[in-house]
């Protein structure tokens, strides 16, 4: 028998929390992810399935009140009943127009896709600036998740700079680097992450890793691009103490909006942006000296 569809999966999860969807209802509204009785109650039955982003948000919250493992459900839903076609999938053919090379990088590494094997669902970056105002490694923490069995591998992409120098991918724990291609032309490094060990479907396994810059960037903003929704997004920089910014704010960028919020170190050394059941769209943080 093949997997449940979401809606066979709700209910089995309601019935195994012993909860009933007034239970739920109430719940979510206390979390700030209010959801009708009535769309629950859909939901549960296949009358339809949760669509809109806030009811994506929703269903990421859900999967935490049911005790569920990350992407539980929101991996069991079908094709949207919208016309047009899937977020991830627009942007994942945005991702190709904007970044010449990086379609040929990923068949060179024989991947279809950002997804072939493994999906991430969690992502924490961060970033120490120096007394310099400066960056000189990015720190990467994931989670992934297994789309079939024995799944293992998984593409890294970036750009490479100006002059064609390209970063470094070197890993602390539970992965390796496998094969490299480089599109200077396109500007792109593209890397094969092995986990060390294969999963079966649906399975979770977390990996670190540092990104070694070819020389320290004075940038003043990090971010990263979700191609598809993250059950939890977070970016931190840490700054030295004796560099600290006059003015830090966070931003997100969702299609064509941008939102954006001021922060206050308050004394602190380090800033941060957070985000749950977040993307497609871009989460991160900008400052001034």
């Amino acid at each position: 028998m093949g997997e449940p569809t979401f809606a066979v999966a709700f209910a089995q999860a309601l019935e195994r929390r012993a909860v009933s969807l007034a239970w739920l209802h109430h719940r979510l509204a206390e979390c700030g992810h209010p959801v009708s009785p009535a769309a629950l109650s859909y939901w549960r039955s296949g009358r339809s399935q949760p669509e809109r982003g806030t009811s994506r948000d929703a269903l990421v919250e859900i999967e935490g009140l049911l005790l569920l493992a990350p992407g539980t459900l929101v991996d069991r839903l079908g094709p949207s009943r919208r016309p047009g076609p899937k977020p991830a999938e627009r942007t994942l053919r945005e991702l190709y127009a904007e970044t010449p090379g990086m379609e040929d990088a990923l068949r060179a590494l024989d991947f279809e896709g950002l997804y072939d094997e493994l999906v991430e669902v969690v992502r924490h970056i961060i970033m120490d600036v120096d007394a310099d105002g400066r960056a000189r490694r990015l720190h990467v923490r994931a989670a992934m998740q297994a789309r079939r069995d024995d799944a293992r591998r998984t593409p890294l992409v970036l750009t490479v700079d100006d002059v064609g120098r390209r970063p470094s991918f070197v890993p602390v724990a539970g992965c390796s680097i496998g094969r490299e291609v480089v599109d200077p032309a396109g500007r792109v490094y593209a890397a094969e992450l092995l986990l060390d060990r294969s999963m079966t479907r649906n399975e979770t396994c977390l990996y670190e890793l540092d990104v070694e810059l070819p020389e320290p960037i004075d940038d003043v903003c990090i971010d990263h691009y979700a191609a598809r929704r993250l059950h939890s997004l977070v970016v931190w920089v840490r700054f030295h103490p004796d560099r600290l910014p006059a003015h830090v704010e966070r931003y997100t960028q969702l299609g064509d909006r941008e939102i954006s919020e001021k922060l206050e170190l308050g004394g602190a050394t380090t800033a941060h942006a957070m985000a749950r059941g977040f993307g497609p769209g871009i989460l991160g943080l900008r400052w001034g000296w």
